[in-house]
């Protein structure tokens, strides 16, 4: 549970800060008992199978290509209510850029000419009353309305640069991506990570878009 100060605004606002490490003190009994509670009516209800998939659409032009992901998860309003009662979200983007091989090669798979990685973490900030989504490795937007924290935590834009290397004339390229998210994450002094977060996480699928 982390109650960390943002930066409001109408709908949202890009900061240079990390959350603080400072921690506040612990949940009491009953709202620990609470937490686990929901975590724990999260994973058990229908399977996440049909609730969660990855959307991808690529666009080439100028030497770049832009690979444009979105998670869709049918639960959103569960998402929500996690978060405002103080649990975290976390989801991982994994976008890889790859190169065809010839057929008399394609024993050794297709070549991987980029991946890039992108973790977010999405809570309730209630000091600011607003959503927080923070990345690893880089600032943090806040969000007052659910729609917006929404779009902020589960789309992405990923640009690649986008040049043709020696002996590759004539080779197909594609992007793939999937996401791994965990809609409920306990944090400490709540010591159930392990097993709630595994409950309930899941993996999409890879998604493949050729480069046009």
């Amino acid at each position: 549970m982390r109650w960390k100060p943002s930066t409001p605004c109408r709908s949202c606002s890009t900061t240079a800060s990390k959350r603080s490490s400072r921690q506040h003190a612990a949940p009491g009994a009953a709202l620990a008992a609470a937490l686990v509670v929901t975590a724990l009516g999260f994973a058990s209800n229908a399977p996440v199978a049909h609730a969660q998939a990855i959307e991808l659409s690529v666009e080439s032009g100028g030497g770049f290509l832009t690979a444009a992901l979105t998670f869709r998860w049918n639960r959103s309003e569960e998402l929500i209510a996690s978060l405002r009662r103080g649990l975290e979200s976390r989801i991982t983007f994994t976008t890889r850029l790859y190169e065809a091989r010839p057929p008399a090669f394609s024993f050794a798979g297709d070549r991987v000419l980029a991946e890039k990685r992108v973790t977010r973490s999405a809570f309730w900030d209630f000091l600011e009353q607003v959503f927080v989504v923070e990345e690893e490795g880089g600032g943090q937007k806040s969000y007052t309305e659910p729609s917006a924290l929404l779009h902020g935590f589960f789309s992405l834009d990923q640009t690649f640069a986008y040049a043709s290397s020696k002996g590759s004339a004539g080779r197909s390229r594609y992007v793939a991506a999937r996401a791994q998210f965990e809609p409920v994450r306990l944090m400490p002094p709540l010591t159930l990570v392990g097993l709630v977060g595994a409950a309930v996480s899941v993996t999409t699928p890879w998604v493949r878009r050729e480069v046009p």
